[in-house]
């Protein structure tokens, strides 16, 4: 192998690298709703979704319930724990394998006649898992859906427990930052 192909597999693998998927968040809501009429909630993972046994288990369960109660309470929410609350936060994660195929074509355009130079095209392909955090926000008396709000990523790539706790808490921060910004107001006033 000559040194140029060295150099471009290198080039092409940092490349890679710098390309993993990153954290995408999304939101959708009922425009018909009246978001001032809800000042609680109560938050509560959905067991029935929770099937993957690493992202859904209880240790990420917890970081998820733990960030969603820091984020409501700064937004003028208050937990209930005893009663009825005005909103009921449920939420569920899953994870799919994925693969990302990336081709680098470094041929000369006018193919091998052209002088011969150039190499053929290389073909690299890596396999990640992505994870998804899905975030329903239901009115508690009509139990529909009022706002939800998604993020799809790698989220349990981090190999130090603290990076994780950081993930999973920047995630859902990432999340409801498109929830209204306090009790009382409306969703065009969160934008």
């Amino acid at each position: 192998m000559n040194i140029k192909a060295i150099i471009t597999s290198l080039f092409v693998a940092g490349t890679l690298a710098s390309c993993a998927p990153s954290i995408a968040v999304k939101y959708d809501y009922d425009p018909k709703v009246n978001v001032r009429q809800f000042s609680t909630y109560r938050i509560e993972a959905d067991r029935q979704r929770n099937a993957d046994p690493i992202v859904g288990s209880n240790l990420n369960q917890r970081r998820i319930a733990d960030a969603l109660d820091l984020s409501l309470k700064a937004r003028g929410y208050k937990p209930v724990t005893q009663g009825e609350a005005d909103l009921v936060v449920r939420f569920f994660t899953d994870a799919r394998d994925k693969q990302q195929i990336q081709s680098n074509n470094t041929m000369s355009p006018w193919g091998w006649g052209f002088g011969g130079w150039g190499m053929p095209n290389q073909v690299y392909s890596r396999q990640y898992e992505e994870n998804r955090v899905v975030i329903n926000v239901i009115d508690a008396r009509t139990n529909d859906i009022v706002w939800q709000g998604w993020a799809t990523g790698q989220m349990n790539s981090r190999n130090k427990e603290r990076d994780r706790d950081q993930a999973y808490r920047e995630t859902v921060t990432s999340i409801m930052k498109n929830f209204p910004e306090s009790a009382g107001q409306d969703y065009g006033a969160a934008r």
